[in-house]
C-alpha cells in the first residue's frame, strides 16, 4: 500500500510504462489505459471470501470511441488516477454482455462484480484480472501470433504475478482451455487432471455431449510461494459459455463450500 493509492503504487507504475513502451506495436489498442483488473478494489480488499475471476488480456471493446468505459487521459497521469479509474469500471459503463457470463458464478459465491452488474447486494465483491497481460490488443489475443503474443506476456505474467501477492483472492476464477494456461505456468500443466467440481455430460436440452463440460479445482503457487486456489472451467467464446445460468450457480455454490472447508 502506498499514500495515494491502496496497492503498490510500483505496480500501477509498471503498468504505465509497460503501455508506453507496447505503444510501438500495431497491434496494441490506440488510446488505452494498461488494465491489470477491473473493480472496485476498496470493495474487494473488504470482502469476507476474495474472488478473482480471471482471462488472457483486456478486449478492445473497452476502449469504444463512442461511449467510454474509461477516462483514458486521467488514468494516464498516474498510479492514484490509475487506481480510480479501474476502480469505476463496474459503476460506469461495463463490457456487460461479456462480464455478466460470470456473475451467475460470482453470485452462486454470495459475491458480484458489483455497481451495473450487480441485481442485489452480495457479501463480497469481485474483481476481474488478466493473466497474460494487462493491454488491450486488436486482434484478441487468440489471433495474435506466438511472436506477437511474447512481446507482451514476459512483463504481463510479471504484473500478474505482482498482482495476486498484492490481492491475495480465496479463489481464482477462470474458464480456459488448458493450452493457453499450460503455456503460462507449469503449475498448470497436470491442471487436465485437476479434481473435478462439477461433471455435466449433458446439455441443458438432455443431448449428450461428445466431451463433458467440466469445472476443475486445483493449487498454483504466488510469487511468494502463497497457495493460490484457482478453478477452471471448459472454454468457450465466452467465461462459462456452454453452461445454463443454473450451472453456473450451482458451481459457484460448490465452491463456496470448498473455500470453507
Amino acid at each position: 500500500m502506498s499514500e495515494g493509492s491502496l496497492l503498490d503504487a510500483n505496480l500501477y507504475s509498471r503498468c504505465l510504462a509497460h503501455l508506453a513502451e507496447a505503444r510501438k506495436l500495431d497491434f496494441v489498442v490506440p488510446h488505452s489505459l494498461p488494465i491489470p483488473y477491473f473493480g472496485d478494489l476498496k470493495r474487494y480488499l473488504a470482502s469476507p471470501l476474495r474472488v478473482l475471476t480471471a482471462a488472457l488480456n483486456p478486449s478492445d471493446r473497452e476502449f469504444p470511441e463512442d461511449q467510454p468505459r474509461f477516462d483514458v487521459t486521467r488514468g494516464l497521469r498516474g498510479p492514484a488516477e490509475l487506481e480510480s479509474e479501474l476502480s469505476a469500471y463496474f459503476t460506469r459503463n461495463p463490457y456487460r454482455s461479456w462480464f455478466s457470463a460470470f456473475e451467475p458464478v460470482l453470485n452462486g459465491l454470495e459475491a458480484s462484480y458489483g455497481g451495473k452488474m450487480a441485481g442485489r447486494d452480495h457479501a463480497s465483491t469481485a474483481l476481474h484480472v488478466d493473466m497474460c497481460s494487462p493491454i488491450a490488443t486488436s486482434p484478441t489475443w487468440s489471433k495474435l501470433s506466438a511472436a506477437q503474443r511474447g512481446k507482451l506476456t514476459r512483463t504481463g505474467r510479471d504484473i500478474f504475478e505482482w498482482l495476486a501477492d498484492e490481492l491475495e483472492p480465496s479463489v481464482i476464477v477462470a474458464s480456459l482451455g488448458w493450452a493457453h494456461l499450460q503455456e503460462w505456468n507449469a503449475d498448470f500443466q497436470a491442471g487436465r487432471h485437476w479434481e473435478r467440481l462439477a461433471e455435466h455430460g449433458t446439455a441443458a436440452n438432455g443431448k449428450p455431449l461428445r466431451a463433458p463440460l467440466l469445472v476443475q479445482i486445483g493449487s498454483i503457487s504466488s510469487r511468494k510461494g502463497r497457495p493460490l486456489l484457482f478453478v477452471n472451467a471448459s472454454a468457450a467464446d465466452k467465461p462459462f459459455g456452454r453452461f445454463t445460468t443454473e450451472r453456473k450457480i450451482e458451481a459457484g455454490q460448490t465452491l463456496l463450500i470448498s473455500t470453507e472447508s
